[in-house]
This record gives structure tokens, sequence and C-alpha cells, in this order.
């Protein structure tokens, strides 16, 4: 009876929010690298900070905010207890999908920063667009993941 009552209502739906943090933790961890790099640089050669670098390391949180989004859906589906193994597997593979994107968007962020170092007027409009690209893999799996949650569509 005890371990009924804990396993109930527990879907793995937290997996996705999990993996997506890691994910976003790890995105922002690398664009900061860039960041520090490029305002060292700045400071050595008495230049302005450009505040765009906070852009960039900020990008990758949004991927968490996407896991938390596609977590409250699955939980909100209320599925039965016998789907739990499919539902984990489910939250798995959609945060692992949002994790890369907000790694890999975390490693534009950097080297964009270190882009920013040579010339800090020019691409910076691409350097945008080119993690917003990578932003919509993240939007794209929270979608599609919560279109295969039955009875969520």
């Amino acid at each position: 009876m005890i371990l009924s009552t804990m396993v109930t209502g527990f879907g793995g739906h937290a997996i996705a929010l999990g993996i997506g943090g890691v994910g976003s933790a790890i995105g922002t961890g690398l664009a900061a690298m860039g960041a520090v790099g490029l305002w060292k640089q700045s400071i050595k050669e008495k230049k302005k900070l450009p505040s765009l670098a906070l852009v960039m390391v900020g990008m990758p949180l949004s991927q968490v905010i996407y896991a938390m989004i596609f977590m409250n859906t699955m939980i909100a589906a209320n599925l039965s207890p016998d789907s739990y193994p499919n539902q984990m597997i489910w939250s798995f593979v959609v945060g692992i999908a949002i994790a890369a994107s907000a790694i890999m968007q975390g490693k534009v962020g950097a080297a964009a920063c270190s882009n920013l170092a040579v010339d800090s007027k020019q691409g910076s409009g691409m350097y945008i667009a080119a993690m917003g690209i990578i932003e919509t893999v993240a939007l794209l799996a929270m979608v599609f993941g919560m279109g295969g949650i039955p009875g969520s569509a």
C-alpha cells in the first residue's frame, strides 16, 4: 500500500524539466565563459564592455521554461499509471532535445562573444539570429512532444 501511494502520480513528468534544466545550465555556462573572455579583452584594451554578451549568456535559459511547459502539459493530461514507463521515455527524449538546443546555443554564444572581441559593431544581428534558429529546435521539441501526449491535443 505504501509503495502504491508513493508511485501514484509519478509518471516521470519532471524528467524533461531536469534534463532541460541541466542543458540550460551548461549552455549559459558556456556562453558566460565566452562573455568573460570578451570582457577581459575589452578591459585590457580599455574598451567599453559589450552588453550584447549578456543576451547571449541568457538565451539558453528559455529552454528550461519550454521543459516546464511540456512537464505541466503532461501532468495535466492525467495519464494512467499503466503508461508511466512510456511517459518517462517520452519525457527523457523531449528533455534531451531541449537540453541539446540549450547547449548548442551556449556554444554559439561563446563563439559570438569571441567574434565580438574582434569587432563589436559587425555581425551582432546575425549572431542573435543564429541563436534564435537554435532556439527553434527547443520550441519544436516542446510542441511536438506535447502533441505526442494522449489527450493533450
